[in-house]
């Protein structure tokens, strides 16, 4: 029989993991999953959450969820946007005040929502260790939006929780570097992980006359959530300024009905119609094949705290342009992995023409990128990290 220390037992608490919600969502399944193949005995808590909808999920049991243990609770939902985004539980605070004491360490992921402050206020008080990932929202651009009401929350509910912690765990020491100004914390950064990708499924000229795009053009991906924060409308904006018909930006992505709107505007005003392709929400085998078979991932963000969908682009040999408010910019700088930019439109207008001019480059430093991402971002690699750390705690 495995002692408490060798088979501990890790609870993971996030208002959300819908795949609307973007890295987030995917980085903690994927993490959840490793560190259950590394001997840790941990699952998920969270809600149906799913933006404006919710999740058609099973409430309130313990169910399996794209191949790991997750227990989702009814959001209260309102059709108050700012009541709704803050997914209050009642079932989630029932369950985690009869359970909590049943795990070793608990690990909250976000911050300023109702499930990750209360899992806080409750580990703190029941003494229990708790590590929390803030996902980038004690960073300078997130705390300036809605600022006066992030400023009181953390007066009044979340600076107490945040210092209190075990461990905070930030992804990327720029990361730390923004949040520490803030507030002292016990900070450590572990960067998140990337599975080893599928080979492509379909040829590259049967794939791209998909998008009607021609095996000549470069094409550039864009793959997130479409978000004023992404710096989207600058790409665009910079693809408008070069005349060349064979340069092609792909976005696969969703968001808000009115910022596609938005987007699609800007697109039509910026005369891209024909070289600006809007393919919604991708995923499985077609997400797959646009990694592998396009030219530059480009993600000029105006802040990151980690950037995962970059990190998928370089797994897959995918040159990445990021601007420098994205926290993976300071390893590719370094290491030379792909190019780096700042976030306006004429610095990545001249990175877009490097890149264009340079394509032999871009593809050996996508090569890069790609040896760079399989030797230091492999899961099984952050499981053990994780792992060491929940020792230390429990």
């Amino acid at each position: 029989m495995q002692s408490r220390r060798q088979r501990l037992k890790v609870l993971h608490v996030i208002p959300s993991i819908a795949p609307c919600r973007g890295g987030p969502s995917k980085a903690i399944i994927e993490m959840v999953s490793s560190l259950r193949s590394n001997g840790i005995d941990a699952e998920i808590t969270t809600t149906n959450d799913n933006g404006r909808d919710e999740l058609d999920v099973e409430l309130n049991a313990r169910i399996d969820y794209l191949g790991v243990p997750v227990r989702f609770f009814k959001r209260f939902s309102p059709p108050i946007n700012a009541i709704r985004e803050f997914a209050y539980s009642r079932g989630f605070t029932a369950w985690l005040s009869r359970n909590i004491n049943n795990y070793d360490v608990v690990h909250i992921h976000a911050v300023f929502s109702y499930c990750s402050s209360y899992a806080m206020y409750l580990a703190r008080r029941k003494r229990i260790p708790y590590v929390v990932r803030p996902i980038g929202q004690l960073q300078h651009w997130s705390l300036a939006q809605s600022k006066t009401k992030k400023e009181w929350y953390l007066r009044i509910i979340e600076r107490a929780n945040l210092e209190a912690a075990s461990a905070v765990q930030f992804t990327a020491e720029n990361e730390q570097f923004e949040s520490c100004q803030h507030i002292e914390l016990n900070g450590t950064v572990i960067p998140l992980g990337i599975n080893s990708p599928e080979s492509a499924k379909a040829p590259k000229s049967k794939t791209r006359r998909q998008w009607q795009i021609n095996d000549a053009d470069f094409v550039v991906l864009y793959l997130s959530r479409l978000h004023e924060k992404k710096g989207l409308e600058l790409l665009m904006q910079a693809m408008a300024a070069i005349e060349a018909p064979d340069l092609k930006l792909l976005v696969a992505g969703d968001g808000s009905p009115s910022y596609r709107t938005k987007l699609n505007a800007l697109s039509k005003s910026l005369n891209l119609d024909k070289r600006c392709t809007f393919l919604g929400h991708v995923e499985g085998t077609d997400k797959n094949d646009l990694l592998h078979y396009c030219d530059l991932y480009a993600l000029t963000s105006y802040s990151e705290n980690f950037g995962i969908s970059v990190l998928e682009a370089m797994a897959h040999g995918l040159t990445p342009l990021v601007s420098e408010g994205v926290a993976l910019s300071t390893i590719i700088k370094q290491h030379q992995l792909g190019l780096v930019c700042t976030t306006n439109v004429s610095s990545i207008e001249a990175q877009l023409r490097y890149a264009i001019t340079n394509r032999e480059k871009i593809q050996a430093l996508g090569r890069q990128a790609q040896h760079y991402s399989d030797t230091h971002h492999s899961w099984s690699r952050i499981a053990e990290q994780l792992r060491s750390l929940y020792l230390s705690l429990a």
